[in-house]
């Protein structure tokens, strides 16, 4: 048998027993709980006033440390970067809140502001420049967001297809129209909520030039580069655009760009291949030593031209003397979209030992007799060209054409090899014959390889001379 000792009640507690415990325990919790929250704030409101007073006292030495600081509406991260203080506070007492010591007048000022902002990137999938037909735009935020979606987004030219994309990153595809134009993608601020702490997002946008570029530069394309003057300093004389086709494209400077080989379309002038007087009075074949190379490639002003050889003569017709350089009548950027390369042209067997003549740096030149290929390759039915491209009357009366609609004669910078005067040139029939470099009647096609990298193109189709692509922008 169990006995139980005097005086203890064996039932254990009545239920109004326990409710009274409760009772006391709620009672003594109703002044434990604000004892401890209030305590946490007061240490809440230490830790701010403690904030407050490092970042001014820091922020007068960060002012001091300067001879001048500008205008700022926070210097706090210059601040952490010169070591003044070891990292940006957070508030304690709100984490929707941030500090920020703004600067007026020399005066900092230690602030709070609202919930940080998301900052918003816009990247696309093509150049700032492009001739694609579509766009797919990709917006980053800074942090996740809530309520972005594609009417979010302002699109000036073109036309929204799909959008996709959720948390901090998210995609847009536009299809393009307007060649010519500038699509800009614009997002206003406020159109979406950070998840973390309810700021409004900051706005961006992003500019993308819709035009055709250099890689539109196709072979048989037609294009207008440069102008040719008479006199290239007589203000009153405007001249004429030059127009050229492509004839073949390779990287010729090893920059990872495709360059264009330019030929002029027609005749823009008639000179003599070499008017030296050299080889009893006939000029030289030689393609380094002809006075058409040397004035090719000069910019230099009338009658100040280079003549790495000899020099033109006053016996004969030659149209040289008085005359500027060829590239006196481009701007200082087209010149400098010139690519120099190197050219093998063949030689006289008798006079330079029949092996092929390299030379460097040439910027422009006329097309060697193999090279006449390219023309009918590029579209053209033969090697005939028109007599001229523009009405200029450069005082070669009885030499040049009446009818500037003619086919006419025109140089290749290949020797004859039987002697030391004759040139190889493109008879008005097409047929390829030689003649002695001196006379003067013959006409001039320069060609030259141009940089095509960072070209834009007017909105032309360039199929035919009178359709031929302008260039907007040469960097």
């Amino acid at each position: 048998h169990v006995r139980f000792c005097e005086g203890v009640n064996p039932r254990g507690f009545t239920l109004l027993e326990l409710l009274a415990v409760l009772v006391i325990l709620a009672a003594l919790a109703t002044i434990a709980i604000p004892i401890f929250t209030n305590k946490s704030n007061e240490a809440k409101q230490v830790a701010h006033d403690e904030n407050i007073r490092t970042l001014q006292k820091q922020a007068q030495m960060y002012m001091l440390s300067h001879e001048s600081v500008g205008d700022s509406d926070d210097i706090i991260d210059a601040m952490v970067a010169e070591g003044f203080i070891k990292e940006r506070p957070t508030y304690p007492i709100n984490s929707l809140n941030t500090y920020a010591v703004e600067v007026v007048s020399g005066i900092p000022t230690v602030k709070l502001n609202g919930p940080v902002s998301p900052t918003l990137g816009i990247t696309a999938d093509t150049p700032d420049t492009t001739n694609a037909t579509s766009i797919t735009y990709t917006f980053t935020f800074s942090e996740p967001v809530t309520g972005f979606d594609e009417s979010d987004i302002t699109v000036n030219i073109g036309t929204k297809g799909a959008f996709a994309g959720s948390g901090a990153v998210y995609t847009l595809v536009v299809t393009n129209s307007d060649i010519g134009s500038t699509q800009t993608i614009t997002v206003a601020a406020g159109v979406a909520t950070s998840e973390a702490n309810g700021g409004t997002t900051l706005g961006n946008s992003k500019s993308i030039v819709l035009a055709l570029t250099g890689a539109d530069l196709v072979v048989g394309k037609y294009i207008i580069f440069g102008r040719y003057k008479i006199d290239p300093a007589d203000a009153g004389e405007t001249g004429e655009d030059i127009i050229w086709r492509v004839i073949k494209k390779e990287d010729k400077d090893s920059n990872g760009t495709q360059d264009v080989m330019l030929v002029s379309d027609k005749i823009i002038t008639f000179k003599a291949f070499d008017a030296s007087g050299l080889n009893s009075g006939l000029g030289d074949n030689y393609w380094p030593n002809s006075n058409i190379r040397d004035w090719l490639n000069s910019n230099q002003s009338a009658g100040n031209v280079t003549w790495t050889h000899a020099g033109p003569t006053e016996s004969n017709f030659n149209n040289y003397a008085t005359k500027a350089g060829f590239l006196a009548n481009f701007t200082a950027t087209e010149q400098g979209k010139i690519v120099p390369v190197e050219l093998t042209t063949p030689t006289r067997t008798a006079t330079y030992g029949g092996t092929p003549v390299v030379t460097n740096n040439e910027k422009v030149f006329i097309l060697e007799q193999s090279e006449l290929s390219l023309l009918t390759t590029a579209g053209y039915e033969n090697y005939i060209t028109q007599a001229t491209q523009k009405a200029i009357n450069e005082g070669n009366a009885g030499l040049e054409p009446a009818n500037i609609s003619t086919a006419w004669l025109y140089w290749t910078r290949t020797p004859y090899t039987a002697n030391s005067s004759d040139v190889m040139y493109v008879y008005s029939d097409g047929l390829v014959d030689y003649n002695n470099a001196y006379g003067g009647i013959r006409g001039v096609r320069p060609a030259l390889y141009l940089n095509s990298s960072s070209m834009t193109l007017g909105a032309e189709n360039g199929a035919t001379a009178a359709t031929a692509y302008t260039i907007t922008n040469l960097n």
